[in-house]
């Protein structure tokens, strides 16, 4: 059963990775066009969010948030509030006293 799993998390590092190499390749696109389309910047934000779990996806939604605050600024907040609702932890979780 150990090498299952194993294997399994093996498969999901091996997801991750690519899903940040696609997003990567996404934005550094969007970044480098000058894209001001709000729809697909958007689109690419809400692909990325759900993966934030990962340090380089986070790299990479951040870098992509802070493109899209300079073209519209309360939604790039929006994107921002949802990562702290979705990933970020009550403050007495990470101090160890609650829940």
């Amino acid at each position: 059963m150990t090498d299952n799993l194993d294997q399994l998390a093996g498969q999901m590092v091996a997801l991750f990775r690519q899903a940040v190499a696609l997003a990567k390749a996404e934005v550094d696109a969007i970044i480098q066009r000058g894209e001001q389309d709000s729809q697909r910047i958007e689109h690419q934000l809400d692909h990325m969010i759900g993966l934030c779990c990962d340090p380089d996806m986070l790299v990479v939604f951040k870098r992509l948030c802070r493109y899209y605050y300079g073209i519209d600024p309360a939604a790039a907040a929006g994107y921002v509030q949802a990562y702290r609702e979705m990933w970020d932890m009550p403050d007495e979780v990470v101090a160890g006293g609650g829940v």
